[in-house]
């Protein structure tokens, strides 16, 4: 393979540059070198083995085989995801965490992370790349006994409920979290295991609700329940909901129920109902490639599951007490959706002991500096590797060429297609050739086909699954529920109890049932108990 050099000083005598076949050094390759000559590399990074042939104009591998961060800004468009992040997942041999918003990495990659001797698991609730199957629930990590539960709670519950951006309301913010973290450490105490869940966390959020107005606890209901929790936690938080609705209850319920909305619907509450995989992977650094697929148009409504998965998951990596043998490599596509996350300044700043590489993605520095707007330098300032290309205006670069020292921006507008600038520790910036999956040698045979790309493929999705709310009656007559219909069947059958630990105990579902049962009797005019002898 060979392409023709984009400036006046060529690699070889016929101005063409070759790519080897293969790399066979370990690291992560951040760029192919245009430089004849080297100097000594930092600790962590090379340029590969030498090639016996280099006079003929192969180009070096930029590699980083060491733990140092990394961090890249681009333009949408501009080929993050085929020069930088495929690329790592084709070659990174230890686990990895990916935040993959449209599904095309996992696609393209999940067939060579096996390959490495991975087990894979793609969360996809919203069937975006898979079948939707993955499941991860933070709630895992939360042993209702431990003394690092209440603060795992809180974390979860900032995820959450997060009032940083409306300070006039700080109050019912953090009553509402408050609430919150006492209803988590209720339902991961008192419930069966495979019921701690956000889903019963949202259930019991909505019976108090229900109950809100009530002068005291009545026995059986979920304000009752939660006054004589065995957390204390959990009973300290019952103590906001004798303030009354007039007083602030309603606004403190509703902050509450806010915060945790977005598990509605099925696919959600299924994603997180349980774990498919061995959480405790996570923290041995088991060779484990974990995919989140969210798409972007839902980024805004349901971001805080991101949020929660990607706290849930460093939680995960910082419970480390020695360094795996290998570093969990974070790749973090369009970091600005998650929004203020503490736990990715912490594991820029601090966390890279833990055995942890983290690699953002950002539009533009000025996201990075709103969202981080007083350690934002800080964490360029600990990436071992800053990329920049594609920039579009006079802006964009002068920015660029502001953080890396590279001369005017004009310089930075010249770079084709193929160049960056790769700015590596403790040296100067140079334009380096981007790496490009789907041309270079070295990744021939290892990857899928995205099939964004793919020409026969339909635009519009598969059908959605379907929830069968109701049926409509072989007249063509307007449908009516279906728990009315089921009365009207030869055959009756009972209905089935409504499974609910927090709502329903025993007797309250055995009376509602009953009264149900008659409702559906009347309904449908077939006798009940103490009628089998009326008359017609």
């Amino acid at each position: 393979m060979s392409a023709k050099l984009p400036f006046g000083s060529s690699a070889s005598d016929d101005r063409t540059i070759r790519l080897p076949d293969a790399v066979a050094e370990p690291g992560l390759l951040v760029a192919w070198s245009l430089e004849r000559n080297h100097r000594e590399p930092r600790v962590g990074f090379g340029y590969g083995s030498p090639l016996p042939n280099a006079g003929a104009g192969f180009l070096d591998p930029i590699l980083l085989d060491g733990e140092g961060h990394l961090i890249t800004f681009a333009p949408t468009g501009q080929g993050k995801g085929r020069s930088c992040i495929i690329p790592a997942l084709l070659r990174h041999d230890g686990p990895v965490i990916v935040i993959d918003p449209k599904g095309e990495n996992v696609q393209v990659t999940a067939r060579r992370r096996r390959e490495l001797g991975q087990q894979v698991v793609v969360l996809d609730p919203m069937c975006v790349a898979s079948d939707g199957a993955g499941r991860f629930n933070p709630l895992d990590l939360i042993d209702g006994e431990s003394v690092d539960g209440v603060d795992l709670a809180a974390m979860f519950a900032s995820a959450m409920i997060d009032g940083k951006d409306d300070p006039e309301n700080t109050y019912w913010y953090q009553r509402g979290q408050q609430l919150l973290i006492g209803v988590i450490l209720h339902v991961v105490t008192t419930a069966p295991r495979e019921a701690r869940n956000f889903a019963a966390v949202r259930e019991a959020l909505a019976k108090l609700v229900s109950e809100a107005g009530e002068p005291f606890a009545i026995p059986g209901s979920m304000r009752h329940d939660l006054e004589n929790s065995p957390h204390p936690e959990a009973r300290m938080a019952a103590t906001i909901l004798g303030i009354g609705v007039q007083q602030g209850l309603g606004s403190i319920l509703s902050m509450a129920q806010d915060g945790i909305d977005f598990l509605r619907g099925p696919q959600v509450a299924e994603a997180t109902a349980s774990s498919d995989f061995d959480i405790d992977a996570v923290t041995r650094g088991d060779p484990l490639s974990i995919y989140l697929v969210l798409p972007p148009h839902m980024m805004e409504s349901h971001g805080r599951l991101l949020r929660l998965w990607v706290m849930a998951l460093i939680s995960l990596i910082t419970r480390r007490r020695a360094r795996p043998a290998r570093p969990t490599l974070f790749l973090l596509d369009e970091a600005a959706q998650l929004g203020t996350l503490a736990q990715l300044r912490q594991a820029v700043t601090l966390l890279r002991g833990y055995g942890v590489q983290t690699w953002s993605f950002w539009q533009d520095v000025s996201q990075l500096q709103l969202l981080y707007p007083r350690d934002w330098e800080t964490m360029l300032n600990n990436c071992e590797v800053v990329q920049c290309f594609g920039a579009l205006n006079m802006r964009a670069a002068g920015t660029m060429a502001e953080i890396t020292g590279y001369g005017l921006p004009g310089a930075v507008l010249d770079l084709t297609d193929d160049e960056m600038l790769l700015q590596i520790a403790g040296e100067q910036v140079v334009v380096a050739r981007k790496p490009d999956y789907l041309n270079d040698p070295a990744f021939r045979g290892a990857f899928d086909t995205n099939p964004f790309h793919d020409k026969a493929r339909p635009v519009l999705p598969p059908p959605s699954p379907r929830i069968k709310l109701f049926e409509r009656l072989p007249d063509g007559t307007p449908s009516r529920p279906e728990a009315q219909l089921a009365t009207s069947a030869p055959e009756e059958t009972p209905l089935p109890p409504f499974e609910n630990f927090f709502t329903n105990p025993p007797k309250r579902r055995e009376r509602r049932n009953g009264a149900l049962d008659d409702l559906a009797r009347r309904v449908s005019g077939t006798p009940g108990k103490g009628d089998h002898d009326a008359k017609p």
